[in-house]
């Protein structure tokens, strides 16, 4: 980064001095990924957020380790730092993290109906130039095809580590739909508590985002649809967090009820309040 452009970027800062200890941890790469998640100061935080909490469940859970999930893959960005992210955590919690993604290769496809958005939304969107891609990533494999058909077959796989985090960035209300059977599977191919984000609840003003439609309208049927497993906001993430910043809406977790590991406690070791 050129001195010029830093000094553009810490001005901008120094009009919002809550923003300033992200703005020295982008500087400071050796800083701790702790540090660097609870300021932002990293690619897709809503990433890391969710590949760091599914980890440390994990790793409270006795497990050796987990899956963690791009859907939508597009241009790669997402990806990339989906992987960085995971080789940090793999380190701090000692657990082997495997990164997939997924994505039709060709840009999207033709919408199904109104609850697709295609106001928003049209076929070619989002190509992927996947040898590029593949060039430029060490360890996390790409999935090619139409998710209706490449999830089901990804869950049937032999030695698939249970999925810790998944980001759900298809668009469509269709593809959302076919997306969500990644968490209606067996308890052995899940966490109790699965980490996601949602990449399209929030947008423009001109995509209008609501429950009848895209994204949240799938979320909304998925619930619906099952008395074992719902899919929740994690209420007040925003207030736990030093920036406010719009992926903290776009949270989830789905809550596996009846998994046999869902009532195992993950918190403190102890946990007291003395009077004195």
């Amino acid at each position: 980064m050129s001195s010029k452009n830093s000094v553009k970027r810490l001005g901008r800062a120094a009009l919002e001095p809550a923003r300033i200890p992200r703005e020295l941890l982008l500087r400071w790469p050796w800083a701790s990924f702790e540090s660097r998640l609870k300021w932002d100061a990293l690619d897709r935080p809503g990433y890391a957020y969710g590949t760091y909490q599914a980890a440390r469940q994990a790793k409270a859970l006795g497990l050796k380790g987990i899956s963690v999930i791009e859907l939508g893959v597009a241009g790669g960005r997402g990806l990339m730092a989906l992987e960085s992210h995971a080789r940090e955590i793999e380190a701090r919690f000692g657990i082997e993290i495997d990164v997939f993604g997924f994505d039709l290769g060709s840009g999207m496809p033709a919408p199904v109906d109104y609850r697709d958005m295609p106001y928003v939304w049209k076929p070619g969107y989002f190509k992927m130039k996947r040898q590029v891609l593949e060039s430029r990533l060490k360890s996390a494999e790409i999935i090619v095809g139409d998710v209706a058909e490449t999830v089901p077959d990804f869950v049937s796989r032999p030695g698939i580590a249970p999925i810790g985090f998944v980001a759900f960035d298809l668009d469509y209300y269709s593809s959302t739909v076919a997306a969500l059977a990644l968490l209606s599977v067996d308890s052995w191919l899940l966490l109790p508590r699965v980490f996601c984000h949602f990449d399209d609840v929030v947008g423009d003003d001109w995509e209008l985002h609501s429950e009848y439609t895209g994204e949240l309208l799938a979320i909304s049927e998925f619930n619906a649809a099952r008395a074992d497993r719902k899919l929740a906001r994690i209420h007040g993430l925003a207030y736990k967090r030093m920036i406010p910043a719009e992926w903290h809406v776009k949270q989830y977790v789905l809550h596996y009820f009846s998994h046999p590991q869902y009532g195992q406690h993950v918190g403190r070791s102890d946990w007291q309040i003395p009077i004195g």
